[in-house]
């Protein structure tokens, strides 16, 4: 029997070796036509999936629609099902969920085929590793689900994972290869006597059995963490710390060979911060914050900033939560302290963390923070400590509660710096005006390579040479490749200060603010929302106060209501998540408004009362910088009534009395007076652009495309989200059907109104209109030379998706563009130092992300160059919008400053907006309020 077993043992092995030569050299069949489909197809997957990782979505959708249709021709289920994962996380990035997750299922269902179909060669030797894509496809359709709140399907996903935890290397490989896989780890130990194989196939063995281990260890990890968030988001909490603790186990440091990999470490971590999360939700507090304080101490040892400042977090939570039931008051302060301490600890980490990298294991694996959560939580905390610290309500700030109350402003400002950096890097953009070509070339390269690393690491491979190195070995290069990122990043910051000012998300502390921002007519309103309380910080140029409001919730509830009386009914858009009764219906509302003023005053006065007149001694005439959040950011100040009673005309609006400018932070105020000062008078006018094909405008013009593979998704996204689901078909159907985007006629006369006052003052004029008006012309023309550029377009503002808020231009004629100018891209045009006014945009729907889908594309034109940004929150009649434009432009061109053209375009602003009001014809602030001026004021 020993020898029949030696014998088969030989047989097996000889079986083994001739698969892995036949694999490693292969017959060459290079010249066959399938042979050439697979490698372009290789080839368009690859370029798809740069294109993709840079934020191109549209160039990469071709790319990846011909790797896909190759791949078809060439009958590789592997690669047909490479190309859908690829095509998921592409509609994943566009906010298209469904279509996503019917990609990912379909990849899913290619890589279980070609799992139960592989050749012997393939299945020896398990380099293609199907059934670890398969589960990876799993754990991408359960996240969605999660996200979408479809518990039942996300358990459903994570369900089908075939998983079985890590008991060891040498184990493992047997169940993964069964009788070959002990021969493979024969081969080491030389329990097989024959020959031993070449250093070359034990190099790339032991490589691929490590890479499987680690593999293995990922997957069940995942499956883990998936199945405990759902546990706890049906509160089943004993299941999930269950699930959480298995992942804990599973990625154990004692893993030979893997357990100190960045993978390992990173569930090791999760895991400790998700049982935190679970004691904490329990009351638990004690025992939360020591699963905290682990996962910060081995989050620490790991050198993993991006998994210390989540434990951090937690543990100022739950701090925080003791010192509330703690009943000596000596003791609480103690423990606040502590807790505050450690939310700065999480807020010093988060700050260090490198910009801009593709770490392969650095996705979001803790499932209830955000950095946004962080700089909330401690700026509310520092703010409860500074009014405990105050000895009279509304009273100047001294001492501790001073220091206090500055502190958590600084903490507010930076998160809003940080929402910033959070939407470029969520719209995948690339902010390159003024950085050197050389330094973007190797920025570039480096990321390119560092995603190379994470494919092979964690992600899709479905090449059959696989990877000669072992998974630390991959690591440590990584680890270099960051070191070089970070001297790139240092040197594009060297030679470009703008693009450091961007990135860095340095603000200004309240000190700085008071001494260089404000004046003695100019007062400071900064609002930060959260879930329980709503804070408000009242500076002027000598002193602060603060003030304690309403929670998030019962604010935007007034907000809704004031739009609901604000904008008539067929022009009404729901913000969903701010509206509740919107959650479920998308598109237009359904609230009717009433012809009588009363409801709008209303709803009007109780906003005034809620979010301003706590302040109403402060502000007396004086002019008012809003820096507003939530639902605020979709309201104009301006037309808050302070007393009920009145018509439209005689309604005590707030603008009567005070001048309004608006900034989404007081720290960019100061970097806008970094920037040159405007000269000259040039206005340039931009209207009437062409939308479709069929325009008569647009006869034997074809469309707008990026390229042959354009597709013009982010238009279709932002349009979805703006006018509705369904609105938009998505794919190659959106192009047949034409994009549901109105001719705006009357933009062309409040063009040509604009320029006879121009010319009439003298300033040169030049006006763009039809396919004139397009994103090519403002990429390659000279505009720097004009001290005002007015664009009377469509805008559309998402409050979802605020990476998809953009101008739309001509979508017909051009060539190298789609028509949509994003906001990523207006961050890269150079304008000089324009006043900028749209005067056409409109809010769209979703859940608003503290407005950044105003505040965001404002953001960008003040980075390009922009002093003031005048923009609309909702579309107007495009009558009333000429006649308001015309008298604004008249009073700014006629401005005891016409000759330079330095009038202030507030102070004209709102003398056209109370002109309006007094001529009664259009005194509902529908037709005049929703114009706001963003920036300088000056």
């Amino acid at each position: 029997m020993k020898i029949d077993a030696a014998r088969s043992t030989h047989f097996l092995l000889a079986i083994f070796l001739v698969a892995l030569f036949t694999l490693m050299l292969g017959p060459d069949v290079s010249g066959t036509p399938v042979a050439q489909q697979a490698d372009q197809a290789a080839t368009a997957l690859q370029q798809g999936r740069r294109l993709l990782k840079r934020g191109k979505s549209d160039l990469a959708l071709g790319q990846l629609q011909t790797a896909l249709n190759l791949y078809g021709a060439a009958k590789n289920n592997r690669g047909i099902a490479a190309a859908h994962n690829e095509l998921g996380e592409l509609y994943l990035r566009q906010g298209q969920y469904n279509v996503a997750l019917d990609h990912y299922k379909k990849a899913f269902e290619g890589f279980l085929g070609a799992e139960q179909k592989q050749d012997v060669v393939t299945a020896a030797v398990g380099v293609a590793d199907d059934r670890f894509n398969a589960n990876l496809m799993l754990a991408k359709i359960g996240d969605i689900n999660l996200r979408l709140g479809r518990i039942s399907e996300a358990s459903a996903a994570y369900g089908q994972m075939v998983v079985k935890k890590p008991e060891g290397a040498g184990s493992k490989v047997g169940r993964r290869f069964g009788g070959l896989g002990a021969i493979v780890g024969g081969l080491s130990t030389g329990s097989v006597s024959v020959a031993a194989p070449t250093s070359a196939i034990t190099i790339a063995l032991e490589a691929k059995k490590e890479l499987d281990e680690y593999r293995n260890s990922i997957v069940y990890s995942s499956h883990q963490l998936g199945m405990g968030r759902i546990a706890y988001f049906n509160n089943d909490l004993e299941t999930a710390k269950k699930n959480f603790q298995s992942a804990l186990e599973a990625s154990g440091s004692s893993l030979a060979g893997i357990g100190n990999l960045g993978q390992t470490r990173r569930f090791r971590a999760a895991a400790r911060t998700s049982l935190g999360d679970v004691a904490l939700r329990q009351a638990k507090l004690k025992d939360a914050t020591k699963f905290y304080t682990e996962a910060a101490k081995g989050a620490e040892d790991d050198k993993r900033l991006d998994l210390m400042w989540p434990a951090q977090r937690g543990l100022g939570r739950s701090l925080w939560l003791q010192a509330g039931q703690e009943k000596d008051p000596k003791k609480a302060g103690t423990i606040r302290e502590s807790a505050v301490g450690n939310y700065r600890e999480a807020i010093k980490t988060i700050e260090t963390l490198r910009q801009g990298s593709l770490r392969a294991d650095e996705a979001r694996t803790t499932f209830l923070a955000t950095t946004k959560n962080v700089f909330d939580e401690a700026a509310s905390s520092l703010a409860e400590m500074a009014l405990i610290a105050t000895p009279a309500a509304g009273a100047p700030l001294e001492g501790s509660a001073l220091a206090y109350a500055s502190e958590a402003f600084k903490f507010t400002e930076q998160s809003r710096a940080r929402s910033l950096l959070d939407l470029l890097s969520e719209s995948g953009a690339s902010v390159s005006e003024g950085v050197p070509a050389e330094l973007l070339k190797r920025k570039q390269d480096n990321l390119d390579r560092q995603q190379e690393i994470a494919e092979l690491l964690t992600g899709v491979d479905i090449s059959t040479n696989g990877s000669k190195k072992k998974p630390g070995e991959l690591e440590a290069e990584l680890d270099q490749l960051q070191t070089a990122f970070n001297e790139i990043e240092n040197q594009i910051r060297v030679a470009s200060p703008r693009y450091a000012a961007l990135t860095s998300g340095q603000s200004l502390s309240l000190a700085d603010v008071q001494q260089t921002i404000l004046d003695d007519q100019t007062v400071l309103l900064e609002y930060s929302l959260g879930p329980e309380a709503s804070y408000l910080w009242a500076a002027d140029s000598k002193s602060l106060t603060l003030h304690k409001l309403a929670p998030r919730p019962a604010l935007d509830k007034l907000v809704t209501d004031l739009r609901a009386q604000l904008i008539p009914a067929k022009l009404q858009r729901r913000i969903v998540g701010i509206d509740a009764a919107a959650d479920s219906t998308r598109g237009l509302g359904v609230i009717t408004s009433s012809e009588d003023a009363a409801p709008f005053i209303g709803a009007s006065s109780a906003l005034y009362k809620a979010a301003v007149e706590p302040v109403s001694s402060l502000i007396a005439e004086k002019r008012l910088l809003v820096v507003a959040d939530g639902g605020l950011n979709y309201v104009p100040f301006e037309a808050l009534v302070k007393t009920a009673g009145g018509d439209y005309s005689s309604a005590q609006y707030l603008i009567k009395t005070n001048q309004i400018v608006y900034a989404p932070s007081a720290s960019v105020i100061g970097a806008i007076r970094q920037h040159p000062k405007p000269a000259g008078r040039a206005l340039l006018v931009i209207a009437d652009p062409v939308f479709n094909s069929n325009d008569v405008r647009a006869k034997g013009v074809g469309p707008s495309t990026a390229s042959a593979e354009t597709r013009g998704l982010g238009i279709e996204s932002a349009l979805t989200d703006v006018a509705g689901q369904g609105a938009v078909a998505t794919g190659e159907s959106a192009k047949m059907q034409g994009l549901p985007l109105a001719r705006l006629s009357g933009t062309r006369t409040e063009a040509e109104q604009i320029a006879r006052l121009g010319r009439a003052s003298g300033a040169p004029t030049d006006v763009w209109l039809d396919l004139d008006a397009s994103e090519g012309n403002l990429g390659v023309r000279d505009v720097t030379k004009y001290r005002v550029l007015h664009i009377a377009t469509h805008g559309l503002l998402n409050a979802e998706r605020p990476q998809f808020t953009g101008v739309v231009l001509s979508l017909v004629g051009n060539k190298g563009d789609d028509g949509f100018l994003r906001t990523e891209e207006v961050f890269n045009l150079r304008l000089g130092s324009p006043l900028v006014m749209l005067s056409a945009c409109e809010t769209g729907l979703g859940k608003e992300k503290r407005g950044e889908g105003v505040m965001g594309l404002t953001r960008a034109f003040l980075y390009a160059g922009a002093p003031n940004v005048g923009v609309s929150l909702w579309s107007v009649a495009d009558k009333s919008t000429a006649d308001l434009m015309t008298d604004f432009y008249k009073r700014l061109l006629s401005s005891p400053d016409a000759a330079s053209m330095g009038g202030s375009p507030s102070a004209a602003m709102r003398d056209a907006q109370l002109a309006m009001i007094t001529g009664k014809k259009y005194s509902a602030p529908f037709y005049w309020a929703p114009f706001v001026l963003v920036g300088d004021w000056r």
